[in-house]
């Protein structure tokens, strides 16, 4: 338990920290686009469309390779004295699943309110 609760927490972090990275490096591109018409949903859309095609895309990665990890820890650690089975349940993959599922939108609602925040003045100012 304590080790699904250190996962989950790291997977959190992990998406809504890519997710606050793409709204810094892309939010003077999304603050023009506000003030040339584009509403919030449609920004958002740009941005959180994004976001879930990577989050959805990572899913059979992270997969693939937990599988793999898993399987060199299993005979790295294995001796004359003791042998760790490899089990593997579909409710592990589903729970790996609805965890990063579940910190995506967490972190799509997070950063959905900073788009509402966007300073459309400074991107007025400057020129290029």
């Amino acid at each position: 338990m304590v080790a699904s609760l250190l996962a989950a927490s790291i997977g959190f972090g992990v998406v809504y920290n890519s997710a606050r990275i793409a709204l810094s490096e892309r939010g003077r591109e999304l603050a023009s686009l506000r003030v040339l018409g584009f509403t919030q949903g449609e920004i958002a859309y740009i941005l959180l469309g994004e976001l879930a095609l990577l989050a959805l895309a990572a899913i059979p990665v992270g997969f693939l390779l937990g599988v793999g990890l898993i399987s060199i820890l299993v005979h790295a650690l294995e001796s004359d004295l003791y042998r760790l089975p490899l089990i593997l349940n579909s409710s592990n993959y589903a729970m790996g699943a609805s965890i990063i599922l579940i910190s995506a939108i967490v972190s799509g609602l997070l950063i959905w309110r900073k788009l509402g925040k966007l300073d459309l003045v400074a991107v007025l100012k400057t020129r290029e």
